[in-house]
């Protein structure tokens, strides 16, 4: 529980920060990347765009991992109880339960 509250304030306190810097930085500049060119955008949406692009990318590669994690532990669940029903059935075959009978 705590360490989600850590976490919702971490990304509030980034996104203030995040703010602030892009409503600083109000001039329109021109961006080139590979072939693409875009004239006359704003900082701004710049930022607050790579922002939303960074926080989209963690999240999409926080849900692979978490699917992963799962998926894990559903093999292991799986491995366990294979292992405990063959514990119990050798177990049961021990000779030491004959010889108490």
């Amino acid at each position: 529980m705590i360490k989600a509250q850590v976490s919702l304030v971490m990304v509030i306190v980034f996104a203030l920060i995040v703010s602030i810097f892009a409503i600083q930085n109000t001039e329109r500049v021109d961006i080139y990347f590979l072939f693409w060119q875009i004239q006359e955008v704003s900082k701004v949406l710049i930022i607050l765009v790579s922002a939303a692009s960074g926080a989209l990318i963690m999240l999409f590669l926080g849900l692979i991992w978490q699917y992963k994690q799962v998926k894990r532990i559903r093999r292991l669940e799986t491995e366990l109880k294979h292992l405990e029903k063959t514990t119990e059935a050798n177990n049961e075959a021990s000779p030491s339960n004959y010889l108490q009978q």
